[in-house]
């Protein structure tokens, strides 16, 4: 069934459109995401989505009431000055929920927030902060959960953790819709939309990304990646690019052994081998190829 549905969305803030022709359906039981660089258009879609933000054109069609939907943004908005449980009791106040303390519990419990709860939220860490936003999401037992960037600034083993909830949400029946600009959270979604600038530059999940990107993906190790890096682009590769110690190069369709062999024998070069490609791999591909509209 579906829970909610946009057509042709679109946001103007003066001459500015944030969010161009946006298409995107959810239904029960999916976990989406919205992937893409700051300025993409993930903040906007999300405030249409819930009715913060009134969309300047398309249609939106949501099958919920107002507690079917629960929406945490990006930045961590709950009273600082009440504790871990006042802030949850106040919660429930606002949505006229009889009896929340049974409930509450087991949600502070289920996050490993119970031996916090009479901390201020305000003196939370980000990680925890993000927990307790998704406690105040959960309390109204929503159908549809919208998180907006929900890791953005935790550290990594908070992140690991507060994904390992997410997947015990979705497997409890409620459908989720996220954003992120990590690419690599990216493969955490069933269905994912890449955005850039208001547009959606494509839509699937990630074995069909990996279909349709054309040619082979090559991962390189180089201590002297500047050196290395010059070497591998005088080869014409069709997507190019670097981080650390690592090379990521897409070439034309060839003769694999061929081609890594002559990648191994390169100056700085100390590995070559194929790689899967990543969701970064097909967005700067389908970036490439938008042709400074949309995919």
């Amino acid at each position: 069934m579906s829970l909610l549905e946009a057509r042709g969305l679109t946001c103007r803030f003066g001459p500015k459109e944030a969010v161009k022709g946006l298409d995107l359906s959810l239904s029960e039981g999916e976990l989406v995401g919205l992937i893409g660089p700051d300025g993409a258009g993930k903040t906007t879609t999300f405030r249409m989505l819930v009715g913060l933000q009134k969309p300047s054109g398309g249609q939106l069609i949501r099958n919920l009431d107002r507690v079917g939907i629960s929406y945490v943004p990006q930045t961590f908005s709950l009273p600082p000055e009440l504790t871990v449980a006042e802030t949850l009791q106040f919660q429930a106040g606002l949505f006229g929920l009889r009896d929340p303390g049974p409930r509450i519990q087991r949600l502070l419990e289920s996050v490993d927030l119970a031996p916090f709860r009479d901390r201020a939220s305000g003196a939370l860490s980000g990680g925890m902060k993000q927990k307790l936003s998704l406690c105040a999401a959960l309390l109204t037992e929503p159908r549809l959960l919208l998180l907006d960037e929900p890791t953005t600034g935790v550290d990594p083993v908070s992140r690991r953790e507060f994904w390992e909830l997410l997947h015990t949400v979705h497997d409890e029946g409620v459908a989720i819709l996220f954003s992120s600009p990590y690419m690599d959270e990216a493969e955490y979604a069933h269905r994912m939309l890449l955005m850039h600038e208001g547009w959606v530059l494509q839509e699937g999940d990630l074995a069909s990304f990996r279909q349709s990107l054309p040619g082979l993906v090559i991962r390189l190790v180089s201590t002297r990646r500047r050196e290395a890096q010059k070497a591998v682009a005088a080869l014409d590769p069709l997507d190019l690019f670097a981080e650390g110690e690592i090379i990521r190069a897409r070439f034309a369709a060839q003769d694999p052994a061929s081609l890594l062999a002559r990648l191994a024998a390169l100056p700085g070069v100390e590995q070559a081998r194929l790689s899967e490609p990543t969701v970064e791999d097909v967005f700067l591909y389908a970036l490439a190829n938008a042709g400074g509209g949309h995919g």
